[in-house]
C-alpha cells in the first residue's frame, strides 16, 4: 500500500503491513502487573475477523452500538465496525446497579441512531440483555459477542467502500437523557486531528502513550488510542476504574513503560498528587514524561503547582505540562500548547471578566483572577470570538463565544438537521465569514492564546463530570413546597478552592415555618442535589420575584451567581458547608479499644456516631447530628470519590482493611455499622488503635460505584 491513508482502515492496514510485529496497544487488565499486548498485525486481524461477522449480519452504513468494557476487545470492535463499513456508536456499558439511571439515555440514543445491532464481550451479553430486557427501544436489538468471533474469519473480509468523507463513528455527547446528540466524525476529521496533535507534541517511533481516559469519549479515543496507531508507536491503556481505585497506577505505568505522552483532566492531577506519599515519589522516575496534557477546563494553577511540587523529584517540571482545548464536536482538539514550553497563564481583573472585559493585571492585584491559556491553533484550524447574541465578531479585549473553523470541525449531529445548522454552520454577522462550529464556550483570544472562561449553556462541571443545571433545578424546585417553581438557579461555585454546587432559590417565606424548620428545607435541597451525585455546598433562599430572569422568563444563572458573590441578593435564609478541615471534630484515637470496652447494646450506636462524624467532616457539617443514620450516604451528598475516601478513613480508624464496596452494599451509617459489627467484630482492646490502609485497600471497589464519574465527557475532553 503506497498511497497516503484516507481512512483509519487504510492507516491500520498500512501499519500492519509495514510494522506488523511491533507492539501496538497494551492493556493493563488490573491496572498493574497483568498486561496483554497486541501487535499491529494482531489488531488488524481481529478487526478483519469482527468486520466479517458484522458484514454477515448488518448492511453497510447501519448503526451498531458498542457496549464493551475498557480493553483491547473494544478497540478491535471499533476498528471492526470501520472495516465493515458500519457506523459504530461507542458507549459506556451500564452495570446492573445503574441501569435505571442509564437506560433513558441509551433508549434515546437507540431511537436517534436507529440501532440494528449491539456488541459487547461474551461475559457481558447476559448482563446487558438483562439490563435492557424491559426497554421498548432496546429489548429486541440482537447482540454479538465480538470476542467470540473466530480469527479465521479475517481471511473472508471484504474491504468497505470508504474514503475520507465516510463517517467513522457517532460520538454521543454528554447531555440531558432525552436529548443526546450524535456527533458525526468522519475519517478525514480524524486524520486531520491526529496530524494536529502530532504537529504540537512531536511524537516519534520511540514515543509511548499512557492513557487511563475512557475510550468511549473523544480525547481518550482519538489521542489515547488512535494516535499510537497513526504514528506506529506503543499505547498503554488502563481502565479508568482501576485508576480511580488507585490513582498512582497512572504514574506507575508511565514509570514502568517509559511513557512520553499522557493526557488527563485537571481533577486527576489533583487526585494523584494528593495520594502520593514520599515513598511513592522516591521509587518513581518520570523523567521520560514529555507531555502531560491537561485537557479539561477549568484548569487550575494551584492543581498544577502542587503536581509539579509533588512529582518534581521524579523529573516532572512545569514544561512537562501542556494545556489543550477541545470537544467532540471538533473531533477532539482545537488548540494546544507545543511540547517543551511552560504552560501560559494570564492574570486579569476578576470584576471586569464578569462583565466580559479582558483587563490584564498584576498577579497580586486586588481581585485578580488567573486564567489558563489553552494553547494556539495550528494547521488550518481557526478560532474566532463572536457575540453570542448579535453573532458579530468581538474585539480582542471582549469575552464572547468561541467559534471554530477548519477540517477539525465534525460533520454535524446525526439525524438533527436543525441542530446541525445552528451549531455547525454559523457565520459572523459583520463579516459573513464561516462556516464555524459554535462551541457554546465563552472565552477570548489574547496574543494568539485561546482562553476559556465559562459556558453559554451553564454546564456544571464538578470533579470532571458534566451536569446540566436544568436537571438539578427541576429536582430542587420539587424538593419542598416552600420553593417557588421555575425560580431556581444552579451553578458552579468556588468553595474553599474547589469546584462545587451552589443553589439559589426563591421561596415562599410563610412556608418556611419556624426558624428551626428552615433546616428541613435546606436538607431537602441537599437531597435533591444528591440525586445527581452532587453536593450542594452553598444554598441561598431569596425573596419571591427577585431571581434574575430574561424577558422570556429564562433563569440568568451567571448573573445570579455574580449577585451571590457580591452580596446583592435579597436573602431570606442561607446555608453553607464548612471546609472539611473545619467540619465536625473526629476523635479516632483508640477507637477499637473504646468500642470493645462498651456493652454490646451501646457498641452499635457508638460506631454509627463515629461513621456520621467522619461523614459530617467530609461534607463540611460541624454537627453530625444533622445527618440521618438511616439515610443512604449518597442522599447525604456523597459522591463516589468521597465514598472511597470515607472507606479509607474508617478502615484506618478501625485498624483493619475495609473494602470500599461496603459503602454501596450497606449504604447507610446504621447498616454499615451493623455489618461491621456482625461480620467483622471490632478488635479486642489489645489491638492497635489504628493502622495505615494497605496500598491496595481500594482494589475491590465495584466499578458501578465509580461509573457516574466517568459517563460524561470529563469536562469535554
Amino acid at each position: 500500500m503506497t498511497d497516503a491513508p484516507t481512512t483509519l482502515v487504510d492507516l491500520l492496514r498500512l501499519q500492519a503491513a509495514t510494522r506488523g510485529d511491533r507492539a501496538a496497544l497494551t492493556f493493563l487488565r488490573d491496572g498493574d502487573a497483568s498486561a496483554v499486548t497486541w501487535t499491529f498485525a494482531e489488531l488488524d486481524r481481529r478487526a478483519r475477523a469482527i468486520a466479517t461477522a458484522l458484514q454477515a449480519r448488518v448492511p453497510a452504513g447501519e448503526r451498531v452500538m458498542l457496549l464493551h468494557p475498557q480493553g483491547l476487545e473494544y478497540v478491535a470492535a471499533l476498528f471492526g465496525c470501520m472495516y465493515a463499513g458500519v457506523l459504530a456508536v461507542p458507549l459506556q456499558p451500564p452495570g446492573r446497579h445503574r441501569a435505571r439511571q442509564a437506560l433513558p439515555k441509551l433508549e434515546a440514543i437507540a431511537a436517534d441512531g436507529g440501532l440494528t445491532l449491539a456488541c459487547t464481550i461474551g461475559d457481558m451479553v447476559d448482563e446487558m440483555t438483562e439490563v435492557v430486557a424491559h426497554s421498548p427501544g432496546l429489548a429486541d436489538v440482537p447482540w454479538l459477542a465480538t470476542d467470540a468471533v473466530d480469527d479465521g474469519q479475517a481471511d473472508a473480509w471484504q474491504p468497505p467502500d470508504a474514503d475520507g468523507a465516510t463517517l467513522a463513528y457517532l460520538q454521543y455527547t454528554s447531555g440531558s437523557t432525552s436529548t443526546p446528540k450524535g456527533v458525526m466524525v468522519s475519517h478525514a476529521n480524524l486524520l486531520y486531528n491526529l496530524a494536529t496533535f502530532d504537529e504540537a507534541y512531536g511524537h516519534d517511533d520511540d514515543s509511548v502513550m499512557v492513557s487511563w481516559l475512557p475510550t468511549f469519549h473523544d480525547l481518550g479515543l482519538v489521542y489515547g488510542v488512535f494516535m499510537p496507531v497513526y504514528k506506529g508507536f506503543r499505547g498503554v491503556l488502563l481502565d479508568p476504574v482501576d485508576f480511580l481505585r488507585r490513582p498512582l497506577r497512572w504514574v506507575e505505568a508511565i514509570h514502568r513503560f517509559r511513557g512520553t505522552h499522557s493526557p488527563s483532566p485537571n481533577f486527576a492531577f489533583d487526585l494523584v498528587a494528593a495520594k502520593a506519599t514520599p515513598d511513592d515519589v522516591a521509587r518513581l522516575d518520570l523523567s521520560c514524561w514529555k507531555v502531560a496534557l491537561n485537557g479539561a477546563e477549568p484548569i487550575r494553577y494551584e492543581t498544577e503547582a502542587h503536581f509539579v511540587e509533588v512529582f518534581g523529584p521524579c523529573g516532572v517540571t512545569w514544561r512537562t505540562i501542556s494545556h489543550a482545548y477541545g470537544m467532540s464536536e471538533a473531533t477532539a482538539v482545537i488548540a494546544k500548547e507545543p511540547v517543551g514550553t511552560d504552560p501560559i497563564w494570564l492574570d486579569v481583573d476578576g470584576a471586569a471578566l464578569e462583565a466580559h472585559e479582558v483587563v490584564p493585571v498584576a498577579a497580586d492585584a486586588p481581585g485578580a483572577r488567573r486564567v489558563a491559556g489553552c494553547g494556539e491553533t495550528c494547521m488550518d484550524t481557526t478560532v474566532v470570538v463572536a457575540d453570542p447574541d448579535t453573532l458579530a465578531s468581538c474585539p480582542a479585549h471582549r469575552v464572547g463565544e468561541l467559534w471554530v473553523g477548519g477540517p477539525t470541525r465534525a460533520e454535524g449531529y446525526w439525524n438533527q438537521p436543525d441542530a446541525t445548522r445552528e451549531g455547525f454552520l454559523a457565520t459572523t454577522s459583520d463579516t459573513g465569514v464561516g462556516p464555524f462550529l459554535r462551541t457554546g464556550d465563552l472565552g477570548f483570544v489574547w496574543q494568539g492564546q485561546v482562553y476559556v472562561t465559562g459556558r453559554l449553556k451553564d454546564l456544571i462541571i464538578i470533579r470532571g463530570e458534566n451536569h446540566y443545571p436544568q436537571d438539578v433545578e427541576w429536582s430542587v424546585q420539587n424538593a419542598h413546597p416552600a420553593i417557588r417553581p421555575s425560580c431556581v438557579a444552579a451553578f458552579s461555585i468556588d468553595h474553599h478552592g474547589t469546584e462545587a454546587l451552589g443553589v439559589v432559590a426563591e421561596v415562599y417565606p410563610e412556608r418556611l415555618g419556624a426558624p428551626g424548620e428552615v433546616d428541613d428545607v435546606f436538607a431537602a435541597v441537599r437531597e435533591a442535589a444528591a440525586e445527581h451525585g452532587l453536593q450542594a455546598r452553598r444554598i441561598v433562599f431569596i425573596a419571591p420575584r427577585s431571581i434574575f430572569k430574561t424577558s422570556s422568563g429564562k433563569i440568568m444563572r451567571r448573573k445570579t451567581a455574580a449577585a451571590l458573590a457580591d452580596g446583592s441578593l435579597d436573602v431570606v435564609a442561607a446555608w453553607e458547608a464548612q471546609a472539611e478541615a473545619e467540619g465536625a471534630s473526629v476523635d479516632a484515637a483508640g477507637l477499637p479499644e473504646r468500642l470493645a470496652a462498651l456493652p454490646d447494646a451501646d457498641r452499635h450506636d457508638a460506631l454509627v456516631h463515629h461513621i456520621l462524624s467522619r461523614a459530617a467532616a467530609m461534607l463540611g457539617f460541624d454537627d453530625p447530628s444533622v445527618l440521618d443514620a438511616d439515610a443512604p450516604l449518597r442522599e447525604l451528598g456523597f459522591d463516589s470519590v468521597q465514598a472511597v475516601d470515607l472507606a479509607e478513613q474508617l478502615g484506618h480508624d478501625l485498624g483493619k482493611e475495609l473494602g470500599a464496596t461496603v459503602l454501596f452494599e450497606f449504604p447507610s451509617a446504621g447498616e454499615l455499622a451493623s455489618h461491621l459489627l456482625d461480620v467483622a467484630p471490632v478488635p479486642a482492646a489489645t489491638a492497635p488503635a489504628a493502622v495505615a490502609a494497605p496500598d491496595g485497600a481500594l482494589d475491590d471497589l465495584d466499578a458501578d460505584a465509580l461509573a457516574a464519574l466517568l459517563e460524561a465527557e470529563l469536562g469535554d475532553l
